[in-house]
């Protein structure tokens, strides 16, 4: 009888220990480097608040279901790609060459002099991993 209680108590408390999705979350946010999972829509499938906090956008702009292409447009209007004629041409452009794998590893400056490095790689099914990370000059080149 003991053997049958310890088994269940174990069933339960194996049960309760599963990972959910918003332990995942909670571990992704306690993260210092950006994350993002784009599928391969150029849709946000995973992001972590590092990513949003790293590029100072507004809230809600990079989040589940967000379009890369409307994250990289923000970015060129805004001026994070230097002075450019066309912003939405240049975040087009910047968006497919990440999707076809034409950038794997992109280092640039940001307006407040901060450097950020973008690693991409990618993974099943179209979709792509990007990790952002904030660099130092000297790393930069």
């Amino acid at each position: 009888m003991l053997s049958h209680e310890v088994t269940a108590g174990l069933a339960l408390e194996s049960r309760d220990m599963e990972p959910c999705t918003d332990d995942f979350q909670l571990a992704l946010d306690a993260v210092r480097d950006g994350v993002v999972v784009w599928d391969a829509d150029g849709r946000a499938l995973v992001t972590n608040a590092a990513a949003s906090r790293l590029f100072g956008l507004p809230d809600g702009l990079l989040r589940t279901g967000a379009r890369r292409l409307d994250v990289i447009t923000f970015l060129a209007r805004r001026g994070d790609y230097g002075a450019t004629e066309d912003p939405d041409c240049l975040a087009r452009e910047l968006s497919d060459r990440f999707a076809k794998g034409s950038i794997t590893s992109l280092t640039r400056r940001l307006p407040d002099g901060r450097y950020l490095r973008a690693d991409a790689r990618p993974a099943c099914g179209g979709r792509l991993v990007v990790t952002y990370q904030e660099v130092q000059p000297s790393e930069a080149s």
